[in-house]
């Protein structure tokens, strides 16, 4: 996979009734470190745990700190967990707001941390949050400074597909499809689109909400198995 190929998915977003037990599951299951945290989440009642995955990627679980946080009414909502959304890294943010305006993706936050703009949209729009991070430098990310334990023996190294559950997956895969620019195709009879290097697919499901994800296995690697769910999302080792 070629990595800095824009748009890049730099962290996939699981909501988790229970922060200790995901993390565990997450860390023992691809042979991570302990995560880190985003400080600013404290601040809206939202605990998190980011794992970095190879050099680009990121799996992040965020829960609640307290009863009243969103997230834990959506966690609730969804069955005690699920993919909440995606983080991705743009080079400019101005023709995706345009073309998030055409397929009528609301806008919840367009605002400026750690010295960049970011944009949320709402998932009630799209499935999921999507979250467009301004970083024209693709090699740049918010957390490449972050001081964290390192994976010794990381089973997998980097995010190559989500997939994302909808009641209309067609037309869901249509306003992704208008939003990244890219044309919409049917593979083994899923519909999906490129985003940058890696694939968003689109299945149908009652629920809206990402159920799975695609990850590479590191070279070297025998995994146990090739299946393991976490919070509700199951992953694919591949």
């Amino acid at each position: 996979m070629k990595h800095g190929t824009f748009p890049i998915i730099r962290q996939v977003i699981i909501g988790a009734g229970d922060m200790e037990v995901a993390g565990k599951q997450m860390r023992e299951a691809f042979g991570l470190a302990k995560g880190f945290a985003d400080p600013l989440l404290e601040g809206i009642n939202m605990d998190d745990e980011t794992f970095r995955v190879g050099g680009e990627s990121h799996l992040e679980l965020v829960g609640a700190l307290t009863p009243e946080a969103p997230i834990a009414k959506w966690c609730e909502k969804v069955g005690g967990g699920g993919g909440y959304g995606l983080a991705i890294q743009v080079p400019a943010l101005g023709p995706f707001l345009e073309r998030a305006e055409a397929v009528g993706a609301r806008t919840i936050e367009d605002i400026v941390v750690y010295d960049r703009r970011i944009v949320q949209l709402h998932p009630g729009d799209l499935g999921i949050l999507v979250e467009l991070d301004e970083i024209p430098e693709a090699e740049k990310w918010f957390w490449d400074d972050v001081e964290a334990d390192v994976s010794e023996n990381p089973v997998i190294d980097d995010v190559l597909a989500v997939e994302i559950s909808n009641p209309d997956p067609s037309a869901l895969a249509q306003k992704w499809s208008t939003l990244f620019d890219v044309p919409a195709e049917t593979v083994d009879g899923v519909l999906q689109i490129a985003i940058g290097a890696r694939t968003a697919r689109f299945v149908k499901g009652d629920v809206k909400m990402m159920t799975g994800c695609d990850v590479r296995v590191a070279d070297g690697i025998s995994p146990g198995t090739r299946e393991v769910t976490v919070s509700g999302v199951a992953f694919t080792l591949v």
